[in-house]
């Protein structure tokens, strides 16, 4: 009796979670006015499609403690290693399927467990759109729109789920109470993005859904922008090693031609790299600590998908919490770079490589990288010269901060220099500036915005899915071409004729071009290379003697979560024992 008690009450939560069509559990959350009731009343309906947007997890500094997920990769640090919050546990490879160590966060926007949250979004999605087409609305011009952005969003959730969890099944309706768990079978991730491009290519041609947003009070909705960038995604994903053993070329064709028909339609919607010609080389820099203007003229033409919000009460925490500590508003170092992000930005008159992208290092310490030599790097000033993505990213030993009218020492015995006892310095040798405002005087109020999606990504998408396809051919120089000039940078060296050596190039321009932003942690997994890149960190300790400096790279931490079980997340136990043993991941 007991062991069917504890079935029943997950299969539920389950039901609750997947959607139920029941009408006792086709509530509105205070449990007090049914669906029939909210679906007859206009305003009502409105309501509930906002409810839609109630579940997701927008990034940035939402993770406990506050803190940030490129403090999980390759590329960063975390100083609350020192406390045992998720940074150590990460690295201690403590995640378990009772134990998602991503599931708790701190801001309103994400507390409680993404499997739970997403599918819940997922089934309140399913319930508007079964009743949309009867139900009222306030302005029948609205009808097409409200259909079309809920589909939308309904598959960005699927996709989260997807990407973390492995292929998750494609549901458009709710479950009747008595559905048989057991016949459920889990698709390939092809066949998910097969779904969510269906989906898209649908809502793309709603003529009320908007391509961008054009006023402020409507921040955060779904628009066709987001929905081509979400189709480029799910098969960038259909087609990467992780979810494609088989090496399937078509995977990579759709890849390919879905990005490239994103990058044609949103430039003749208007998108382009954010630039100002004022500041030249800082745009990138300036990018990310400005909010996207919604309006018919934007100056922000980059952003895809911003997150409602404001940088005081979001991501303004960036200052706060991923800062030094002469910074007098500085609460932790959070998430500190690594000399593997550092060695990753290349020179900025040469345009080559500090070390070599395919063979990197000659250790497994990654103490001793294999320099190229033509690029003018210089091993005793190691910061003079380099991409403007660098400053734009790192805080490096002698980087004044105008806003706050002081020089970061991260040298042994400087004021911001390394120890391992205080959440509050830097494990690494240096510290973040990438989402806040180096220029303000500062506050909480100084930091950026988070940018969920943007046009750069979908360059990148070309350029790895054709090199994929076709090598390194001239489509693949153009796309990274466009990612470069923005950032001041000449374009990767020439003669590039192996795929494999051009992959390494992709990949390193990934790493530098979307830091901090939650690509890498993912891109690692899809690429399959998380046993070569998370196995341990570096930093640079740095030996002041009179005005010299003797710069000495340094094993900042091992790390034990790199093995091909972490590839994918465990689905929750608790799940997995209705679903069926055939349900969880590899290795757990």
């Amino acid at each position: 009796m007991k062991k069917y008690f504890y079935r029943l009450l997950l299969s539920t939560v389950l039901l609750l979670s997947f959607g139920c069509s029941t009408k006792q559990l086709d509530i509105t959350p205070d449990g007090r006015i049914s669906l029939d009731e909210v679906f007859s009343n206009a305003k009502m309906t409105e309501s509930y499609l906002n409810s839609c947007y109630a579940y997701p997890n927008y990034g940035g500094t939402e993770y406990f403690f506050f803190a940030a997920l490129g403090g999980l990769e390759d590329c960063f640090f975390d100083s609350d290693y020192t406390e045992g919050l998720v940074a150590a546990q990460w690295y201690n490879g403590q995640l378990t399927a009772d134990n998602d160590l991503l599931g708790n966060g701190d801001t309103g926007t994400w507390n409680g467990h993404m499997w739970s949250r997403y599918w819940t979004g997922i089934r309140k999605c399913n319930v508007f759109l079964n009743n949309i087409a009867t139900a009222p609305v306030v302005d029948e011009a609205n009808r097409g729109r409200f259909k079309a952005e809920v589909t939308v969003l309904r598959d960005w959730y699927l996709f989260q789920l997807s990407r973390k969890y492995g292929p998750m099944p494609m549901m458009t309706a709710p479950f009747a109470l008595d559905f048989d768990f057991s016949t459920l079978k889990r698709p390939t991730f092809q066949e998910v993005a097969d779904f969510i491009s269906a989906d898209m290519d649908q809502a793309i041609a709603t003529p009320e859904l908007p391509w961008r947003l054009t006023s402020s009070s409507e921040r955060g909705r779904m628009t066709k922008a987001i929905a081509i960038t979400l189709k480029s995604q799910a098969q960038l994903y259909a087609a990467s090693p992780l979810h494609n053993a088989a090496k399937d070329q078509t995977r990579w064709v759709k890849a390919r031609d879905y990005a490239k028909d994103a990058v044609t339609k949103l430039k003749a919607q208007g998108f382009e790299l954010y630039y100002k010609p004022a500041l030249g080389d800082l745009s990138y820099y300036d990018y990310f600590v400005n909010q996207q203007d919604l309006n018919q003229t934007p100056t922000d033409r980059e952003t895809i998908y911003e997150p409602w919000g404001n940088k005081a009460t979001d991501n303004g925490l960036m200052w706060h919490i991923n800062s030094f500590p002469t910074n007098t508003y500085q609460f932790k170092a959070g998430s500190c770079p690594t000399q593997e992000l550092v060695d990753a930005f290349d020179m900025q008159a040469s345009g080559l490589p500090v070390i070599d992208p395919v063979t990197r290092y000659q250790d497994n310490d990654h103490l001793i990288p294999n320099y190229v030599a033509a690029s003018g790097y210089d091993a005793n000033n190691p910061y003079v010269g380099r991409d403007p993505r660098f400053y734009a990213t790192v805080i490096h030993n002698g980087a004044y901060q105008p806003g706050v009218k002081k020089t970061v020492w991260t040298y042994v015995g400087g004021s911001d220099g390394i120890r391992t006892n205080s959440r509050k310095f830097t494990f690494t040798g240096y510290y973040t500036c990438k989402y806040f405002d180096r220029n303000a005087p500062g506050s909480v109020s100084a930091g950026g915005y988070w940018k969920q999606m943007r046009f750069a990504e979908l360059y990148l998408n070309w350029a790895e899915a054709e090199n994929e396809v076709n090598g390194p051919t001239a489509d693949v120089y153009s796309a990274i071409k466009v990612i470069r000039d923005r950032a001041g940078m000449p374009n990767i060296k020439a003669g590039i004729t192996s795929k494999d050596e051009m992959r390494a190039y992709i990949q390193k321009e990934r790493m530098t071009e979307f830091a901090f932003e939650e690509q890498r942690f993912w891109d690692v997994r899809r690429w399959r290379i998380l046993d070569k890149t998370d196995k341990l960190v570096t930093g640079m300790s740095i030996i002041k003697t009179g005005e010299t400096y003797t710069y000495n790279r340094i094993v900042v931490g091992t790390r034990s979560s790199w093995s091909d079980k972490f590839l994918l997340f465990p689905i929750p136990s608790s799940e997995s024992a209705i679903m069926g043993p055939e349900w969880q991941n590899p290795g757990w």
